[in-house]
């Protein structure tokens, strides 16, 4: 009994914490994704679903649906180029909100800067960064 209470708890905090982000950091549906798409046809509306299936952006779980941060997105509605390569780069045994909030971060590394920053100005040391990540932000 201790330990269910123990968990409901802990899901409380995540919860809350998944809800700060979301007021932080904007996500989007895939109706929203497709919308923001200045470049794309009007016949490709899951191009979030095909863009995540390809490596190029994630989603996190937020309210029974798939919902993408927008820091992802240029302003044309594309994927920001270096967001591939730090997904590839991070641990594949993070979760999905750990990826969200490792980007969202303070990295020492990046000289206290945020990896979704450096990601948005082309600073490739993000990368780098993000190949070292794990142990200590899975733990």
């Amino acid at each position: 009994m201790y330990l269910a209470k123990f968990n409901d708890q802990f899901c409380a905090v995540a919860d809350i914490q998944k809800t700060e982000f979301a007021e932080k950091f904007p996500l989007l549906d895939r109706g929203a994704v497709h919308a923001q798409w200045k470049k794309g046809s009007w016949q490709i509306t899951r191009i979030g679903d095909i863009w995540k299936r390809t490596g190029k952006i994630f989603s996190v779980p937020y309210d029974g649906a798939d919902a993408y941060p927008s820091f992802q997105f240029d302003a044309d509605g594309t994927p920001l180029p270096l967001m591939q390569e730090v997904l590839k780069a991070l641990p594949p045994e993070m979760t999905q909100w750990q990826r969200a909030f490792w980007l969202t971060s303070a990295m020492p590394e990046l000289d206290g800067g945020l990896p979704i920053h450096c990601i948005r100005s082309g600073d490739r040391r993000v990368v780098e960064v993000a190949a070292k990540a794990g142990t200590g932000f899975l733990n």
